[in-house]
C-alpha cells in the first residue's frame, strides 16, 4: 500500500501536477501526454497520481479552468480603461481577447481534435457544468461593459456567436495560404464592434 502523504506533500504535490501539467498539455496536447508523463514530471508514481486526480482529463480540466480564470479576469479590468469612445474601448477588450487566446496555448485545445477525447471521457455533468460556466461569464462581461458604459445591445447568445466567428477567423487564418486573410479579422471585428453597439443596422443572428 503507498505511504500517505501528509498534507503539505499533497498540497505541494497538486500545485507541480497543475503546474508540470499544464507545461506538458501546452506544448503537446491532451492525447500525447500520458498519465506516466504526468506523474514523472510531478516526481511521483504512476499510482500516486491517482491520488490526486481520477485521470489525465480531470487534471487538465482543472488546468483549462486555472487558465480561463486568468483569461476572463484580464478582460474584465480592461473593461474599467478609459477611452474617447464606447467602440473604440469594446474594440480594445475584443482585440485583447483574440490576442490572449494565442497567449494562453491551453485555451487552444477547444479548437483541436482532442477536444473529442475529453468529451467521451470526462463525465457529462462535468463538461455541462463548464459550458455553464461560459455563459455566465458572458454575461457577466456584458452586464459589467455595460456598467462601464459600453452599451452592449445584443443577448448573451448573439455575442457568444460572434465571438466564436472571430475565434475561428482567428485559428483558420493561415489555412488558405499565408497571407490570404491579411486585414480580414481587422474588418471582423470593426464589424462586430459596431454591431454589438448597435452602430449597424441590425440583422437576425441564429443562437440555436
Amino acid at each position: 500500500m503507498p505511504k500517505p502523504f501528509s498534507e503539505q506533500e499533497r498540497q505541494i504535490i497538486q500545485q507541480n501536477l497543475l503546474d508540470r501539467g499544464y507545461d506538458l498539455f501546452s506544448s503537446h496536447g491532451l492525447t500525447k501526454v500520458s498519465v506516466a508523463e504526468l506523474a514523472q514530471a510531478a516526481a511521483i508514481s504512476k499510482g500516486a497520481f491517482y491520488q490526486f486526480f481520477d485521470s489525465k482529463e480531470a487534471l487538465f480540466m482543472d488546468i483549462v479552468e486555472e487558465a480561463e480564470k486568468r483569461y476572463r479576469l484580464e478582460l474584465f479590468q480592461l473593461i474599467d480603461q478609459p477611452g474617447p469612445s464606447a467602440q473604440v474601448r469594446l474594440h480594445a477588450v475584443l482585440e485583447r481577447a483574440m490576442s490572449l487566446w494565442h497567449e494562453i496555448p491551453i485555451l487552444q485545445f477547444f479548437a483541436s481534435d482532442d477536444y473529442n477525447l475529453l468529451v467521451r471521457r470526462m463525465p457529462p455533468d462535468r463538461l455541462q457544468e463548464h459550458m455553464g460556466s461560459d455563459q455566465v461569464f458572458l454575461e457577466q462581461f456584458i452586464d459589467s461593459c455595460r456598467s462601464a458604459g459600453i452599451p452592449i445591445k445584443i443577448s448573451a447568445d448573439a455575442f457568444r456567436n460572434l465571438l466564436y466567428a472571430l475565434l475561428l477567423l482567428v485559428i483558420h487564418d493561415n489555412d488558405f495560404g499565408e497571407g490570404m486573410l491579411n486585414g480580414t479579422f481587422d474588418i471582423m471585428l470593426k464589424l462586430v464592434t459596431a454591431y454589438c453597439l448597435g452602430e449597424v443596422p441590425s440583422v437576425p443572428i441564429v443562437t440555436e
